[in-house]
């Protein structure tokens, strides 16, 4: 990728994250749609996902279409910037995302409105080497964290995988994901922050896309996007341990308001019925079955026989 190639408008200030990709690759990136909707995914996302942590995001992000490249050739690129590697259970593989060298100041800025800088540094325009305090660590790999989510939900329509944050390093390391001519996807992006726009780099190395190969080969459609399992499954359980009354009526009599205004204590009612062979069974009100009355083990049972139709329904048998 030469500089007359760069397509995404960058603050003047950012350290371009460039390099020569290798056009010849065992990696068919062109050939993989879902891998481009994927990362659209991922920087759409972005905001909501750094929302905890960074709530004044001035605007929409973007990302350039994946280059294949190898883990060597992109490490060698980032080198000395701070990234995020993430492991995934699903293809047992790790990834990485480069974040620009400016991170730390980016979003303390983004959250306070100012850098922590001292004045000094910030006239000279040069920052001397200085170790990350532990307020810088922190914030950083909740940062990352929320781009690690962000990626997941990118995935999620076509090929879900989950990621956790292993660790931040400062990339010196050309085998942080694996051997260093391991063929691997990179698409740089930008992120708009109040101190600047943060560059930054996903890299996927062939180990984590090669299990999702066909379904990020397919194209993804319009339709209405399947609902979240795990959501789901967390209302239905949800809904399932509602609790709510069941009530079963022996029998019900007709009294005018005169005799019901006459029940005394030791009074006796005369039920008609004396099979109990029609008990009504309700929920909140709402008549479900019909049950016969029966006794075993010194209790009352009762035996579901038959359901009750709704108003809008008739009887099943």
């Amino acid at each position: 990728m030469t500089d007359d190639q760069d397509s995404v408008d960058v603050d003047p200030g950012a350290r371009r994250l460039k390099g020569t990709m290798l056009e010849h690759s065992a990696l068919p990136v062109e050939r993989m749609p879902g891998l481009a909707a994927a990362l659209e995914g991922f920087v759409a996302g972005a905001p909501k996902s750094l929302a905890p942590l960074v709530s004044r995001l001035p605007g929409g992000g973007a990302v350039e279409p994946a280059q294949a490249t190898t883990l060597f050739q992109a490490i060698e690129d980032c080198a000395g910037l701070t990234a995020a590697i993430y492991a995934s259970a699903e293809t047992d593989a790790r990834m990485l995302i480069a974040l620009d060298e400016r991170i730390d100041d980016l979003i303390v800025a983004s959250i306070f409105g100012e850098s922590l800088a001292p004045a000094g540094e910030a006239e000279t325009g040069e920052e001397p080497p200085h170790g990350r305090t532990s307020i810088e660590t922190a914030l950083v790999e909740e940062f990352a964290r929320g781009l690690g989510c962000a990626i997941e939900a990118g995935f999620a329509p076509t090929a879900p995988i989950s990621l956790a944050l292993e660790r931040i390093v400062t990339l010196t390391d050309a085998f942080a994901l694996g051997r260093r001519d391991m063929p691997a996807a990179a698409a740089r992006f930008s992120l708009p922050m109040l101190g600047g726009t943060c560059e930054g780099l996903v890299l996927l190395p062939q180990s984590l896309l090669l299990p999702l190969r066909k379904e990020l080969e397919r194209e993804r459609t319009d339709e209405t996007p399947s609902a979240d399992r795990r959501w789901s499954h967390s209302m239905e359980t949800g809904l399932k341990q509602t609790r709510l009354p069941v009530t079963a009526i022996l029998e019900e009599l007709a009294m005018t308001l005169g005799d019901v205004a006459n029940l005394r204590v030791g009074v006796v009612l005369s039920l008609q019925s004396g099979d109990f062979d029609s008990v009504r069974l309700e929920c909140a009100g709402r008549g479900m079955f019909l049950c016969r009355l029966g006794q075993g083990d010194g209790r009352y049972r009762l035996e579901v026989e038959a359901p009750i139709a709704s108003p809008h329904e008739p009887a099943r048998f």
